[in-house]
């Protein structure tokens, strides 16, 4: 299936936009990264919309969605805004991918919508700041709030986006993924850093119960796969797939791996 076009949903006079195949399949409901957008999942509505309704959204102040009013929104705020989204296009019960930042996102509303979540998965995630020594997270705070206003969007993407690409990503798809991440609106990628700074996933890991998977990219500088199996253990028994040679991007990078690893989890979950 070609991507859908992008479509509003109004939360309260707020547009969050998705893109949705809308059938009456089990929804897949996919969170892009801080470098992102609903177009990084791509090679996922066409490989997965057979089995699917495959969702994916704008998160909060990307793309045409809007922006939450605070500068420092929590983990809770995306997932209730998360869940409203879902609950107003008739997606009650859902399996749920949070890649990088979004991990955090994905893992807050599987613990706090424990009945509304089908599986989650940990995709090449960040753990968040919280859990680390006030000094160091305040020194990691200001580090990526600084780079994002004194860079911008495109010049982080030309110069530390490619970085965090493996080496033998398609020179297409890595066009493809810097130009999505020159397009990141930096006053929501400062949110996402805002509520990355207040979230610890290993406090949300023990609240989840449902089927888990974790994803990690063999070559991710931004998500290790020693990060993978910490999530792993923190989550629990359940499968790890590590996608080789895959940076931060694995979905985009290799969607033939990714998206086998995801429908094998899903066809048992």
């Amino acid at each position: 299936m070609a991507l859908p076009e992008p479509k509003a949903v109004d939360l309260g006079g707020t547009p969050i936009a998705i893109r949705d195949t809308e059938t009456d399949k089990p929804p897949l409901v996919l969170l892009h990264g801080l470098g992102g957008s609903s177009q990084s999942w791509v090679f996922q509505f066409r490989a997965l919309a057979d089995d699917y309704r495959v969702i994916a959204w704008d998160m909060p102040g990307y793309g045409g969605s809007g922006g939450f009013e605070r500068e420092n929104p929590t983990v809770e705020h995306y997932a209730h805004a998360l869940s409203a989204v879902l609950d107003t296009v008739g997606a009650f019960k859902a399996h749920i991918v949070g890649q990088s930042v979004a991990a955090l996102i994905g893992a807050s509303y599987a613990a706090e919508y424990p009945d509304q979540t089908l599986s989650y998965t940990f995709c090449q995630g960040l753990t968040g700041l919280a859990g680390l020594p006030d000094d160091q997270r305040s020194a990691q705070r200001k580090s990526r709030l600084e780079t994002f206003r004194d860079m911008g969007a495109e010049r982080f993407a030309e110069e530390r986006g490619r970085k965090v690409l493996g080496p033998d990503t398609l020179p297409m798809v890595a066009e493809l993924a810097i130009t999505i991440m020159k397009r990141a609106p930096v006053p929501a990628m400062c949110q996402a850093v805002e509520m990355m700074a207040q979230t610890d996933f290993f406090e949300i890991a023990p609240r989840i119960d449902c089927p888990t998977l974790v994803i990690a990219g063999s070559a991710d500088p931004a998500s290790p796969v020693d990060t993978g199996n910490a999530a792993r253990a923190a989550l629990g028994d359940g499968p790890m797939e590590i996608i080789e040679g895959a940076g931060h991007y694995g979905a985009m990078e290799n969607p033939a791996a990714f998206n086998a690893a995801l429908s094998s989890f899903l066809g048992t979950a």
